[in-house]
Formats: C-alpha cells, structure tokens, sequence
C-alpha cells in the first residue's frame, strides 16, 4: 500500500507541478526553467526559485515526526519511508553541492545547501521555532 501511495505521490507531483500545487516533498532547484524537465516557480524569501517537479523526493513519513527543542532552538525530525528515503539519496547525491527546496503546502520552507548525501532517510528542519513547527506538523499530517 506504500509503494502505491509513493509512486502515486511520484506520478502527481509532474502533473500538479504543471497545474499549480506541489505535493509535498524535496525538490531540485535550477538555475533556469530551460534546465527543468518540469519546472515550477515558487517564491522564497523575496526570489523565484525554479524547481524541477519531475527531479524530487516525496515527504512520505513513518512513524511519528520529532520535535527536538534545545538552547540553539528547536528542529524537526522525520523518518521517510524506506522508497522516499531511496529517492532523497539518490536526490542529494545528484544534487550534492547545490540547493534543494523543501517543499510542504506548496510553499518552500527552506532551500538547503546539499552539503552530503543523506542515506538514513531521516530529514531534519531546521530553525523551527514552536509555531512553525506546528504549523509543519499540521500540514504534514493531512492527507
């Protein structure tokens, strides 16, 4: 039943990019709709980004997202099921070195540095202050 809903979320996220909403997921970002299969623009922090709707990693969470607070502030924890965890590996060993976007309710919450490959599936956000992290939680669990 998850493979179904992940290559449902895969297959919806090409034909949503065109249409208007993204699902929810880690995206590719572009230097130019030309270097895009399926480019989407979404603003963040005062700048287009272009984001490669056919080139992402699907949020799809098993068990229960973690909020860690802290004196540096707090952040947010998820385990990705086992074939998104496999696409957000093979997503920032692509893209190492450049920027992803996370992507929930159709808005960037972050655009991230790919910095190393992540092969646990685990993704962490981060800042999150408490109503964010909130706000997040909520998105993230409807379906």
């Amino acid at each position: 039943m998850k493979k179904v809903a992940l290559i449902t979320a895969l297959l919806s996220g090409a034909l949503l990019a065109q249409s208007g909403r993204l699902v929810n997921g880690v995206y590719a970002v572009e230097q130019s709709s030309a270097a895009a299969k399926n480019p989407a623009v979404r603003q963040h922090e005062g700048k287009d980004l272009v984001l490669d709707a056919a080139n992402f990693a699907p949020i799809a969470i098993v068990g229960t997202p973690q909020v860690h607070r802290g004196p540096g502030g707090s952040s947010l924890t998820v385990q990705l099921a086992p074939e998104a965890a496999k696409r957000l590996e093979e997503l920032t060993k692509s893209q190492l070195n450049r920027t992803l976007a996370v992507v929930v309710g159709d808005r960037i919450l972050s655009a991230p540095l790919v910095r190393s490959v992540i092969t646990d599936g685990k993704a962490r956000m981060t800042p999150c202050d408490d109503a964010s992290c909130e706000a997040l939680l909520r998105e993230l669990a409807k379906k």
